[in-house]
């Protein structure tokens, strides 16, 4: 059964790469759903071969012509205006298929999502003794503060606090702690902290993996009964220790098929969904859009040329 790569991991943080240290895995993703989408796939022929503008349009409604559901003339007019986004994204992120996580960050993902600020840090300023006046120290100490460090961090939003020494602490923080709320400054999501915020609010990285685990395995055992590729990588905690059988004539066992199979295919539904968008600079986002086929033949490959370790079980055929 296909799985997602081993061994992968997210790149440390650079001095000013604070804000995507929590999103990086999500950009990881990303990429492995980038190399599945055939839009993306096909940016990448029209860019590296500098096919014309004029030429573009019959390779696009082709990527959709073996769907369930042809296109109309108006929705091929839509499909062809909206590759446009398609287009756009691969200028932005670019060859994905071969090189690994770590080049891609260092080449293009660092501009795409990391901070040009250092990360903004509590400090102090400077001190006052018993009795002491203000000093023109204290003028520079505030000018270094604000022309340095601030500047450095992005000029975020601060407070400039006194804070009374020789009183008990925790009266001391519970007064910050009001004048903090009293602001009213909202915490930014992790997926709006980089330069480039991620599609979804809410970050969950374990639907993105079934869905990618389940995409992979469809293209690496096509043949294999969606029952079983939803069973092996858990789409269901019911059946997920359950022993189930290739006897036909074992109802519990074919109600089992059953749902296990209408939860996969909503998955891969959603997979496919999760790709497309991707390959428009949505991620994640699993919203509705008109499919292109989905060529299990051509994804394994692209699949295989970044992962080599990676073995056909049978021909693969389109679905």
């Amino acid at each position: 059964m296909a799985t997602a790569p081993k061994n992968t991991s997210i790149p440390g943080r650079t001095t000013k790469d604070w804000s995507t240290k929590g999103i990086q895995g999500y950009v990881m993703l990303m990429l492995e759903f980038l190399r599945i989408s055939p839009s993306y796939a096909l940016a990448h022929e029209i860019r590296t071969k500098k096919i014309a503008p004029s030429k573009q349009a019959p390779l696009i409604i082709k990527l959709y012509r073996d769907t369930d559901k042809p296109l109309t003339k108006q929705a091929e007019r839509d499909v062809i205006k909206d590759f446009d986004r398609v287009l756009s994204t691969y200028d932005e992120y670019g060859d994905i298929f071969q090189c690994s996580f770590d080049e891609w960050w260092a080449s293009r993902g660092l501009a795409i999502y990391g901070s040009p600020y250092n990360k903004p840090i509590v400090k102090k300023i400077a001190g006052m003794s018993q009795g002491e006046e203000y000093e023109p120290l204290f003028g520079r100490a505030l000018e270094h503060y604000f022309h340095k460090q601030r500047a450095g961090e992005g000029n975020p939003p601060a407070l400039l606090l006194a804070v009374p020494l020789g009183q008990p602490k925790r009266q001391l923080l519970a007064r910050i702690s009001k004048l903090i709320d009293d602001e009213g400054v909202p915490l930014p999501s992790k997926s709006q902290r980089a330069i480039k915020p991620l599609a979804a609010k809410r970050l969950r990285s374990k639907p993105l993996f079934t869905m990618l685990y389940i995409l992979m395995a469809r293209t690496q055992y096509p043949q294999l009964p969606l029952w079983r590729i939803g069973k092996n990588v858990g789409v269901s905690q019911k059946y997920a220790q359950t022993e189930i059988t290739l006897n036909k004539k074992r109802l519990q066992d074919a109600d089992a098929k059953i749902h296990l199979s209408i939860l996969t295919s909503r998955y891969l539904l959603k997979a496919k969904c999760v790709a497309e968008q991707a390959a428009r600079g949505q991620f994640p986002s699993s919203s509705k859009l008109v499919l292109p086929t989905f060529d299990l033949d051509a994804i394994f490959k692209r699949l295989q040329a970044r992962y080599p370790q990676l073995k056909a079980n049978k021909p693969t055929k389109s679905k």
